[in-house]
């Protein structure tokens, strides 16, 4: 399984939708940046400026990341992981 090493913090959690079809979620405040190993297969998609994985129980993370999107594609492409 690949992975990617990433310097990351989270910024929100989205849990699901309530009753009324909105929604929930929960936005995580005053994290610092950590490195972490992260499985490619757990990233749903990156932009410029977050990464967006999966966790458990359906959840979906946004995490920012330092860095720049070019820096990540490019590694993922030099790992044969990114179709250009």
């Amino acid at each position: 399984m690949p992975f990617i090493s990433l310097r990351v913090r989270p910024d929100r959690t989205y849990h699901g939708y309530a009753d009324d079809n909105t929604v929930v979620t929960e936005d995580i405040a005053n994290s610092e940046f950590v490195e972490k190993v992260i499985a490619i297969d757990r990233i749903l998609s990156i932009t410029e400026d977050y990464i967006y994985i999966t966790t458990t129980h359906g959840r979906a993370q946004i995490w920012s990341y330092e860095g720049s999107l070019s820096a990540v594609k490019d590694r993922l492409a030099a790992a044969g992981l990114l179709v250009v």
